[in-house]
């Protein structure tokens, strides 16, 4: 049968006029700064499909018949916008839209809890936000600094505790999974956070989730994440330098401890950021350089820091952008491990435990980001990072990540739901060896792989319960080599130790997460995640010592998994002028294998019978606690209030209390308490005078409780703006240590040690008996005045540590005096190009 072509003439001509009749919408999407956003939804009638969603400028395209329409434009975090227009027949209409800022706080965005935008009040974790500006405005210059303002929070050693889930480690093995721009930041060797790295001067906002996330971010997310999300330039360009010098005063209660003569202690440094659009490109760039002669005798640091951010967006190719990142990083200085007692000892290193050492870090981040019409988004993020660490002891570590993730997002809309769905693929490949003129080496040559695969589904029914369902699967593989006699030039060559995960780990991680909108500012959550982490290389095959004292390798170390599960409501708070949220919480976290540091006769007993301490499994631990935060700005007469307060309170327990451990030395031999070691238990938590070891009898406390933890915790952050001036005031309580090692304040490493540890048990008696209440805690006082000029220009004073406190964040080692510190710095704010124009 022939198709007449008159039919066909007919036909083309007929589909062509129908086509003609359509009209087109077409247009940007913006925030108020300018900034296209991503992914706002733009529906006249979603069930005919007339919808669309902006691509990475916030343009948008949808074709419909002539006719009058309602038009909505929607946007996590945004007032949504309505707009009724009327379509002619072959009409092009542009019709661009500003959405602006939702005024409540409980509306705030964040990606680390589904790595997609979401409205932190439909989280079903608890998660905390702080603005970079809020950060550099205390002059803070290394992150950790500013982790400690975060309610439920601690930081001992540069290593973050969540809720009590981690105490301290001694910079080795974080239960903390710390990100930058979605990216670990921790070590190929230590899995340690390199706070310094981050570039504060380009921070957008942090983001801390509390409990375990190892279903999305996988190993070291046992205790939960801090991702920081660093800025894109906006329409406007922007720069700013700042410049700050600072003083320590003596200390208040204890000023024998001053060592310096007239000239204390001083520090200084500067910063700059830039940001600016050309064209397709977006460009980031900072440094810092940061100095200081240090409180400490012999802590006089130096650092050099810059920081690179690149992307271009395809105009042809609509929805795909490329870039890099990079950073570098180069420290120079001294430290030591601990003091030499208490006094005029406070601030003095114990003898051989100096290290001058020198720090190298390097990183570079490629990406790849496509998001195309049918709303699906493809993403390829990528890392290379070296932080070679090298000091006069001739120990030093070279350790080398390469890092591969794929991401998957689509978001599917349907009328009785909606959901959105994210996957992935992650590619880890570490490499640790000695520095090439290393006479030792802290950890040997190793690498290790990590494989592993993840989804997530969030469900929305009815606009009101959010539902989310992941898992993960993981796979890691770890190598160490040992010196091969056999092969001349090559100093370590031969495989000693292999082993994997699929003992510990055949089955995925999974978790599970409700939030229900009872009202309209009101949300009920739960969540239950469960939490795995592989040892890091420093945990297996740590060598070497401080003063007398051996840290030594465990190769029996196994992996402890566990899990968290949290409920809690978040409140929305309006009340004239004032606006923010209370959330109360509930939490459990429990461990299997808890992995710590712990003391023993774990060296050769040739050398200091081989005392010291090494990273074992100490079996079940269970932490129970509550938290309480509120959030408000507002107005009191013409001066504007911030508001940020948060109490926690933890009852960390061990659940093998009495129970025997296996502690394992660095030749796999069991120990037992007998011999010279027994000196270093307490031996009053073993009334049954048995020979085994046990958790009570390695613990300074006679009642079960965690090591390294405070049982409560208080933070409060208040500032206040009136026209010009600016005044902040933080306050930070933690209760005391009821428990630490045993062996710090035993009468083994009284003798054995002298005044270091005869030093640390006097401090502690000092602390148990103070006056107002047994085991008062520590108290952190922190203040700046601030004057804004019109022409950019701010000038500060901060005072940290405004008491003066003498306290100690780990054993056998003080905290800085007060400072003082002078900031001034300039933003400049460029026009944008339109307005150039």
């Amino acid at each position: 049968m022939k198709f007449s072509p008159y039919l066909l003439s007919l036909f083309i001509l007929f589909s062509t006029q129908l086509h003609s009749q359509n009209a087109k919408l077409t247009g940007k999407v913006t925030e108020e700064t300018g900034e296209g956003l991503i992914s706002a939804s733009v529906v006249i009638d979603a069930s005919k499909g007339w919808a669309a969603v902006t691509d990475l400028n916030g343009s948008y395209e949808i074709s419909v018949p002539a006719g009058t329409y309602d038009v909505s434009f929607h946007y996590i975090g945004k007032e949504e916008y309505k707009q009724n227009i009327t379509l002619q027949a072959g009409e092009n209409r542009i019709l661009n839209v500003i959405l602006r800022e939702k005024q409540r706080m409980i509306d705030e965005v964040v990606v680390s809890g589904s790595k997609y935008e979401k409205k932190l009040s439909e989280e079903t974790v608890s998660m905390d936000v702080v603005k970079g500006s809020a950060l550099t405005d205390q002059n803070i210059t290394s992150l950790d600094q500013g982790m400690t303002r975060v309610p439920g929070v601690t930081i001992a050693d540069g290593q973050v505790n969540i809720r009590g889930g981690a105490g301290w480690s001694y910079g080795a093995g974080s239960r903390v999974q710390v990100l930058i721009d979605d990216l670990p930041l921790l070590t190929a060797d230590a899995a340690d956070a390199k706070w310094d790295v981050v570039p504060m001067e380009n921070v957008d906002q942090v983001e801390i989730i509390k409990g375990a996330a190892s279903a999305l971010y996988g190993t070291s997310a046992l205790n939960g994440i801090v991702n920081v999300r660093t800025a894109y330039p906006t329409d406007e360009p922007y720069f700013k330098v700042s410049l700050y010098s600072g003083v320590d005063e003596a200390p208040t209660i204890s000023p024998d401890m001053k060592w310096w003569g007239k000239v204390p202690p001083l520090l200084g440094g500067t910063s700059f950021a830039y940001r600016e659009k050309f064209g397709q490109s977006d460009l980031v760039i900072g440094g810092a350089f940061d100095g200081s002669t240090g409180y400490l005798d012999s802590s006089t640091v130096h650092s050099v820091r810059g920081n690179v951010k690149y992307r271009y967006r395809f105009k042809k190719i609509q929805g795909l952008n490329i870039g890099v990142n990079a950073s570098a990083y180069y420290s120079w200085g001294e430290d030591f491990f601990l003091w030499n007692g208490i006094d005029s000892n406070g601030y003095k290193p114990y003898p051989r435990s100096i290290s001058i050492y020198k720090s190298y870090r390097f990183s570079i981040d490629p990406f790849v980001d496509y998001f195309d019409k049918h709303n699906d988004q493809f993403k390829f993020i990528g890392r290379f990072f070296n932080a070679t660490n090298t000091n006069n002891t001739g120990q030093g570590s070279v350790p080398n990540t390469y890092y591969a993730e794929f991401q998957y997002i689509r978001k599917f809309e349907f009328k009785a739901f909606d959901f959105h769905l994210v996957g992935g693929l992650v590619n880890v490949y570490d490499d640790v060896n000695p520095p090439a003129d290393a006479t030792n080496s802290l950890f040997g040559k190793n690498n290790e792989e990590n494989f592993s695969a993840y989804a997530q589904t969030d469900f929305k029914f009815f606009k009101k319960l959010n539902v989310s369902l992941g898992a993960r699967w993981e796979y890691f593989n770890q190598n160490h080599y040992v010196k091969d006699s056999t092969s001349p030039g090559h100093y370590y060559q031969r495989l000693d130790t292999t082993q994997n995960s699929l003992k510990e780990l055949p089955y995925p991680l999974f978790r599970l997460g409700l939030n229900y909108q009872v009202a309209e500012a009101t949300y009920i959550r739960a969540s239950f995640g469960q939490g795995f982490r592989y040892p890091s290389i420093a945990e297996r095959y740590i060598s070497t010592s401080v003063g007398a004292i051996t840290v030594a390798s465990n190769p029996n170390l196994t992996p402890e998994k566990g899990y968290s599960a949290e409920v809690g409501i978040k409140q929305g708070i309006k009340l004239g002028k004032w606006m923010g949220y209370a959330d109360v919480s509930g939490f459990l976290n429990e461990y299997q294998n808890m992995m710590e540091f712990t003391f023993g006769q774990f060296g050769n007993p040739a050398q200091s019978f081989g005392m010291g301490f090494s990273s074992q499994n100490i079996g079940r631990t269970r932490i129970l606690g509550s938290e309480l935060v509120l959030a408000a700005q507002g107005n009191a007469g013409p001066v504007a209030i911030q508001l940020l307060a948060g109490y926690t309170y933890l009852d960390p327990r061990v659940l093998d209390w009495n129970n025997t451990l296996n502690l394992y030395n660095d030749l796999g031999q069991k120990l037992t308490n007998t011999g010279v070691a027994a000196a270093a238990y307490n031996q009053n938590n073993n009334p049954q005078h048995t020979t085994d070891i046990t958790y009570a009898m390695t613990s300074s406390s006679a009642d079960n409780i965690l090591k390294y933890t405070s049982r409560h915790l208080f933070k409060a952050d208040v500032t206040l703006n009136w026209k010009a001036l600016e005044y902040n005031t933080n306050v930070q309580f933690n209760s005391y240590q009821q428990n630490i090692d045993y062996a710090f304040i035993s009468p083994l490493l009284q003798a054995f040690e002298g005044t270091a540890f005869s030093g640390l048990a006097q401090y502690r008696a000092m602390k148990e008996n103070i006056p107002i209440g047994k085991g008062r805690g520590d108290i952190v006082w922190n203040m700046y005045l601030a004057y804004n000029f019109k022409a950019g220009i701010r000038v500060a004073v901060v005072v940290k540590n405004l008491l003066n406190w003498e306290y100690t964040p780990r054993p056998a080692y003080f905290s800085e005096p007060r400072n003082y510190t002078l900031q001034l710095s300039y933003t400049f704010k460029g026009k944008s190009k339109k307005e150039a124009k």
